[in-house]
């Protein structure tokens, strides 16, 4: 290979990178719980956007949070976690409704709406599809030690006010309501996180040992990372990592 050719690979090979790095992504956020009896159309609908984009290979990340304070109405979702519910309060602080209820879906930390509005989340996550992004985020699992998942990350950008959230997500829960405004009914839910964490400042490149001690090792799982600002609480950028 001459050195004119050798430069045109080159060229690119960083053509190519940089493409990847503004190819739009959409972070889907929903807040639910098996308490509220509006909750069920919602995590069907998710699931049905879900299988759709996998069909098309798109980009998207979907996150299902049960916050808890439905469990004091009759029946203790056994997935939720107040840890959920403080990051709803928070999202209420800096978008625009400043509302907080379930089903509530946010897309990319600035656009929320009732998560039972199929055809208006389609369109968000088109529209997010459609802005690319200016962050490119790589994740990797570097190994697994028990309860404890060793991840490593690089970003092309770092900024103090980013932070990395990392979010255990799983597939194909089945769950038998006893009591409150579900009871009697059999619920299914996917992408439901059973764990999450945060680096602040994660800078361009580092490693974070992350617990999965809630992982049901018969499930379908995967971990999904994304950056987010702390001040607005955007979403910059995002990556996943399949589990086994």
């Amino acid at each position: 290979m001459n050195r004119l050719s050798c430069l045109l690979f080159i060229l690119l090979i960083a053509a190519e990178g940089f493409a990847q790095e503004k190819k739009g992504f959409a972070v889907v956020e929903l807040f639910t719980s098996e308490g509220c009896s509006s909750c069920p159309a919602a995590d069907k609908i998710l699931s049905e956007i879900s299988t759709e984009t996998k069909r098309g290979n798109q980009e998207v990340f979907f996150l299902t949070y049960h916050v808890d304070y439905w469990n004091k109405l009759g029946w203790k979702d056994p997935f939720s976690k107040f840890q959920f519910t403080r990051r709803q309060e928070n999202y209420s602080r800096v978008l625009p409704s400043k509302e907080l209820y379930t089903p509530q879906l946010i897309v990319n930390g600035t656009t929320e709406m009732i998560g039972s509005k199929k055809e208006k989340i389609q369109n968000t996550i088109n529209l997010a599809l459609k802005s690319k992004s200016q962050l490119h985020l790589d994740l990797k699992l570097d190994s697994m030690v028990g309860d404890t998942a060793f991840i490593s990350w690089k970003l092309s950008n770092q900024d103090k006010n980013f932070v990395l959230q990392l979010a255990l997500c799983q597939n194909g829960i089945v769950n038998k309501v006893n009591k409150g405004e579900n009871a009697g009914k059999t619920l299914s839910h996917d992408h439901v996180v059973r764990a999450f964490s945060a680096v602040n400042n994660p800078g361009s490149s580092g490693q974070v040992k992350f617990l999965v001690k809630d992982k049901d090792p018969g499930l379908k799982s995967e971990i999904i990372g994304f950056i987010q600002h702390k001040q607005n609480y955007s979403i910059k950028a995002a990556g996943r990592i399949p589990l086994l």
